[in-house]
């Protein structure tokens, strides 16, 4: 090899070796960097809820609320599954509600939880009143006294957690004598611990209800969530009102959130969208009732949208 190849072969080394040493280092700062950047450090943020942002305009929002409760206006109501034994997301909690409901069932009352005492406070604040949910047919009594006994404690839960009121639900039979006596029982205890301002709320058939017991149920949410066509809503409305003598002033549809019904035309709707027309076209009646408010809460068009999208079609001034 001459003497001019040997020095060339000698500088490339040279230049291989200093390059890598170069990157050695320069590796060896970038690990070092990220190290420190992989430190937790506190972002030091402030949380600032809306009524800690404008507490004036907060107050005014609360004021336009209880206003709109107190007008005369089409009724919304939701069953809800309170105190779940492991929480999900915000969408487990009375807070995260929509503002403008008029009432709650709760179908977990029997554990109502620290959460929920909490959330109360909220809910009286803008005028939402929150009830027991009593389902004879899960609780499957075989005597009035077994179901006073029940009932008892339930009274007493309301009262200790100041809540508004009940509400109650159950399968006519027809025929079915336990079944007429145990209505009469819960509607003549729960009408008589009523205090001011509480109500009672019946989910299903009106017939269930003894008629002499009807006009002690302040409110009634038609069983109309699972019905299929137009057609047959509209003979359901006709039994209630005609045959079981609800007045429309009290009768609510009763629509699921992920349920659908076929229109006059054969085009399937969803259901809480076309009820809420029909509460006007059937009727006027008193409002809507949404079950299964909780499914698909979160998305752009998930249920808290829908139902707000509701409330505002039967009252468009809110």
């Amino acid at each position: 090899m001459s003497f001019r190849a040997s020095y060339l072969s000698f500088r490339a080394k040279s230049r291989n070796l200093i390059l890598l040493a170069v990157i050695a280092g320069l590796t060896g700062n970038l690990l070092a960097s990220c190290t420190k950047w992989t430190e937790t450090q506190p972002a030091g943020i402030t949380y600032l809820r809306p009524w800690d942002q404008n507490p004036e305009l907060w107050e005014q929002y609360k004021a336009s609320l209880l206003n709109y409760k107190q007008s005369d206006h089409f009724l919304f109501y939701a069953r809800f599954e309170n105190a779940p034994e492991k929480a999900a997301s915000e969408k487990d909690f009375l807070r995260c509600l929509p503002d403008s409901l008029d009432f709650v069932s709760l179908t977990n009352a029997e554990h109502f939880s620290e959460f929920d005492k909490e959330d109360m406070a909220w809910m009286k604040s803008i005028g939402t009143k929150v009830l027991y949910h009593v389902d004879l047919d899960k609780k499957g009594f075989s005597d009035v006294a077994a179901l006073n006994t029940y009932l008892d404690q339930v009274v007493g839960s309301v009262k200790e957690n100041g809540l508004d009121g009940y509400a109650f639900t159950g399968s006519y039979r027809l025929g079915d004598a336990l079944n007429e006596s145990l209505s009469s029982a819960l509607v003549a205890k729960l009408s008589a611990a009523k205090t001011e301002g509480q109500v009672l709320v019946f989910e299903g058939n009106p017939l269930f209800v003894p008629e002499e017991s009807r006009s002690e149920v302040d409110y009634f949410v038609l069983d109309s969530e699972t019905t299929a066509f137009a057609q047959d809503l509209h003979f359901q409305i006709l039994s209630a009102l005609d045959y079981a003598k609800v007045p429309a002033s009290k009768l609510l549809l009763g629509a699921d959130m992920d349920g659908t019904i076929q229109n006059e035309e054969r085009e399937k709707c969803s259901a809480v969208e076309e009820l809420t027309r029909r509460v006007v076209s059937f009727g006027p009646l008193a409002g809507l009732g949404i079950r299964n408010i909780k499914s698909d809460y979160y998305s752009y068009d998930g249920n808290y949208v829908t139902t707000r999208a509701a409330i505002q079609l039967l009252n468009p001034s809110h």
